[in-house]
């Protein structure tokens, strides 16, 4: 049997049974009024109870007071429902929101009616039910969610409309800067008092903003990609920032004058800041392709600047022929944006005065820079080199083995296999270890000795350990004497050596190094490249007795043509000069077409 002792002031029921109860002693009822002294008193709790049901509290402490005046705050709080129920509006006007918001969090607009109207007609069924919140805004004046942001709607309308004034455009790009405080605060009332799904502050102020605008721009579109303009607002200050997106222009052009890079060079002496040297252009050389192409279309387009971004590029003393190789030109901040391809290519021809001409423009986008840089081509080129007597020496550097490294460029990172060009991915662009491919140095002739000073062959005679003294004939025999013999010469190949070595080239893979001339800004690598078709030869006899070879080679992409023909001091593998056992010196190159499009 349980007995029911008492109640302490933490509300714990204190229980104790028979067994425990019983005290030896008789006195049991003065020790119930120990108790009693102590602080418990009578109860009425019952095990049977519900066990939800709390007992009676007569006596609570202040500190529990509070305790209890917060809780019933707390549960005061989470009993106000959302939006759209009636009291849930009723405590957004208390709050002193506006109407704005009302109709945007407060789940009644409907179609075609806008978010004043619908805040509107929120207010107003409230205030029939409380005529005493008709003051709430007077007393509120900033709206706890929006902070009177949509009252500057027109005013920002007003402000982006005077910005677009200068500006050539077909679609338009809304974007807001908030502070992001300001966002997770309104984010969290909406979603404590507001209705489900409502819209966030910032999607809604531009849409408002885009209302106030369609009505004013014609012929405008307002997107949410690809724009023409993005008008940046910022809430803070009130004011918009405008981001022009650039002008693409395709096309293709010909390059008829050698000297003329292909893009703009910084002046070596200055890095382009302006010396007495470039006449304080900036430039190493005056004109390039780029400038001849887009310094006469900043002014049809209004823009700032321009890139060029072309498919490939030619040697500063190469031509380019044929159908011409494709480009595309980037006009940055352009005020207008629609000019007549026509108008573009007869005003860049005419300026150009035969540097230059220009075929096939037309609008482009961005996404095709990017094809035009990564898109491998097929490229003709039309070569012109002298056949030249070629000793063992030279051969042997010509044609001695390129050591190679087993890392190969497929097996580095992945970032970095990215960055590759797309016609490169599946090529073998093996790494070289360091060799050294030198031509030894030729022992000077008897004539170029007797050419020399007296203290000249002293000099000479004391680095091969020689007797110094004597007369000059002397000293010039004693180091002939002392000399190895020069190399012997191979006989010059005929015509039909050339020829059929040049025949012979169709489909060969070339072992190419990267060439000493641009070693200083290309990776040191050894690329597979492969020479598709190369056409019969030409052979004339120069004015000099030299016979010139004249060849047209269709390569892959990225083919090293001169450094084909000369061979680069063994760096590519096989060359036309170690197959002829000549030396072939270029005299001019042009890319002949650029098989692409």
């Amino acid at each position: 049997m349980f007995a029911v002792l008492g109640v302490d002031p933490g509300r714990v029921v204190r229980i104790m049974t028979d067994n425990e109860g019983t005290r030896p002693d008789e006195d049991e009822e003065e020790d119930w009024m120990k108790y009693a002294d102590a602080g418990f008193g009578e109860t009425d709790y019952s095990l049977w109870d519900d066990e939800d049901a709390a007992p009676e509290q007569t006596d609570v402490s202040s500190e529990d007071e509070d305790l209890a005046f917060d809780d019933q705050l707390d549960s005061h709080m989470e009993e106000i429902p959302r939006a759209p129920s009636p009291a849930g509006h009723k405590h957004l006007v208390r709050l002193g929101t506006c109407d704005a918001c009302l109709g945007r969090v407060g789940g009644k607009k409907r179609f075609g009616q806008s978010l004043e109207e619908s805040g509107g007609e929120v207010r107003a069924s409230v205030l029939e039910r409380d005529s005493h919140l008709a003051s709430a805004r007077d007393e509120t004046p900033l709206c706890p969610f929006c902070e009177n942001l949509f009252e500057e709607v027109d005013l920002l309308a007003d402000i982006i409309y005077d910005a677009l004034k200068p500006y050539e455009l077909k679609r338009l790009q809304l974007g807001a800067r908030f502070p992001k405080d300001q966002t997770e605060g309104e984010d969290v009332m909406r979603k404590q008092y507001g209705a489900g799904g409502s819209d966030p502050l910032k999607s809604s102020l531009v849409a408002q903003i885009s209302r106030r605008l369609n009505e004013r721009l014609g012929g405008i579109e307002l997107v949410n990609d690809k724009p023409d303009v993005l008008a940046l607002i910022d809430v803070l200050t009130l004011t918009v920032d405008l981001d022009i997106r650039a002008v693409y222009i395709y096309g293709r052009y010909k390059k008829l004058e050698r000297g003329i890079p292909q893009t703009r060079w910084p002046c070596r002496a200055c890095k382009g800041r302006g010396c007495k040297r470039c006449d304080e252009t900036g430039l190493q050389y005056k004109r390039s392709v780029q400038d001849l192409i887009g310094n006469p279309l900043l002014e049809l387009f209004e823009a700032n600047e321009h890139s060029f971004h072309g498919m490939g590029r030619e040697d500063i003393d190469v031509r380019c022929m044929g159908r011409g190789r494709p480009f595309v030109i980037e006009f940055k901040n352009p005020r207008k944006r629609s000019v007549d391809p026509d108008v573009m290519m007869d005003r860049i021809n005419s300026l150009a005065e035969g540097s230059v001409e220009i075929t096939s423009m037309r609008p482009s986008t961005r996404s095709e820079v990017v094809r035009i840089k990564d898109t491998p081509a097929e490229k003709s080129y039309t070569i012109r080199f002298r056949v030249e007597p070629m000793n063992e020496a030279e051969y042997q550097v010509l044609t001695a083995p390129v050591d190679l490294t087993k890392e190969d460029v497929q097996t580095r990172s992945t970032k970095k296999r990215r960055r590759q060009r797309r016609g490169d991915r599946n090529s073998d662009r093996t790494k070289p270890l360091e060799a050294v491919l030198e031509v030894p140095a030729a022992s000077p002739t008897e004539d170029e000795l007797k050419a020399m000073k007296k203290d000249e062959l002293v000099a000479l005679a004391v680095k091969h350990e020689l007797k110094k003294t004597g007369k000059k004939a002397e000293l010039v025999e004693r180091i002939l004497a002392a000399l190895p013999p020069a190399p012997k010469t191979f006989d010059l190949p005929d015509d039909e050596t050339i020829i059929q070595v040049i025949e012979n080239l169709n489909g060969v893979k070339l072992a190419q190094r990267t060439p000493e001339r641009v070693a200083h800004r290309r990776a040191d690598l050894i690329r597979r490249r492969t020479v598709y078709e190369a056409h019969p030869p030409s052979i004339e006899i120069a004015e000099d007795g030299v016979r010139e070879v004249e060849v047209t080679l269709r390569c892959e992409s990225g083919t090293y043509v001169k450094e084909t023909v000369h061979g680069d001091s063994g760096r590519t593998q096989p060359s036309i000069a170690s197959l002829i056992k000549a030396k072939c010196n270029v005299v001019w190159l042009d890319v002949g077409d650029i098989h692409a499009d």
